[in-house]
């Protein structure tokens, strides 16, 4: 979905940079695709948040952060009033899901409460009835290409716009 959204934003800057090249406005051309650079690494952050299950662990990839949480130090999954979906770990500690954040799509289809179930379907049966040990949450900064390279692109863009004199 963040792809279409890409996609969009880059045809409606394509026309709104034939007619600023028409005007011979290089400068407002050069901030305009930065500013659309910079909103693609917006939606690609956002849009590719994700929980994944593997085998023995599942990864929650939200904006910024990832974490590495072991079926074993999970207690429990469950989706919240508004939507969204937690997991709570043995030692206390809650990840929310950003990638289920609550939405029309989630009102309409149940996305949180059946990823929930599933997430919770793989603790139990992962580890049924084991006693849960210390653990430590495993978190780390997310790294995300397809979000991080825009972003480098808006910044020179808007560099060589400050350095455009017309």
């Amino acid at each position: 979905m963040s792809w279409g959204a890409i996609v969009l934003l880059w045809a409606l800057y394509l026309v709104v940079l034939l007619a600023a090249l028409a005007r011979e406005d290089y400068r407002n051309g050069l901030l305009l695709a930065s500013t659309t650079a910079a909103i693609m690494f917006v939606l690609r952050r956002v849009g590719s948040c994700r929980v994944v299950l593997l085998e023995g662990f599942m990864l929650v990839e939200n904006p910024v952060m990832r974490y590495r949480i072991p079926y074993e130090a999970a207690h429990k999954a469950h989706s919240t009033p508004a939507g969204g979906l937690e997991i709570e770990t043995s030692q206390g500690a809650t990840v929310s899901c950003f990638a289920f954040g609550g939405s029309l799509i989630d009102v309409a289809f149940k996305t949180s409460e059946r990823a929930a179930a599933e997430i919770q379907e793989r603790i139990t049966a992962d580890h049924p009835g084991s006693t849960k040990g210390k653990f430590d949450l495993a978190r780390s900064f997310r790294y995300c290409p397809s979000a991080d390279i825009p972003l480098l692109l808006a910044a020179l863009l808007a560099l060589a716009a400050m350095t455009t004199t017309r």
